[in-house]
């Protein structure tokens, strides 16, 4: 048995290496994804904030927006 430890820059690129591997009949112990730096990857931490549910004080997003929105005051306009 051989085990075989990879670096992959991208999402593609282990998406493609994963359907290689199972083509060859590999088994896959664990995947990890790290990013060395967030700010390479602003969906990160997006998709951190989503996973996590949103703001639970807020029932509806959509009404909520409506009742704190509030149009400039524009000059020169009555």
């Amino acid at each position: 048995m051989s085990l075989l430890t990879l670096e992959l820059k991208n999402e593609g690129d282990l998406n493609l290496f994963i359907s290689f591997a199972k083509r060859l009949n590999v088994t896959i112990l664990d995947i990890n994804q790290t990013i060395i730096n967030e700010q390479e990857s602003p969906v990160l931490w997006l998709e951190k904030i989503a996973k996590k549910g949103g703001i639970k004080s807020i029932s509806n997003p959509s009404e909520w927006q409506k009742e704190i929105r509030t149009d400039p005051i524009l000059p020169n306009r009555d």
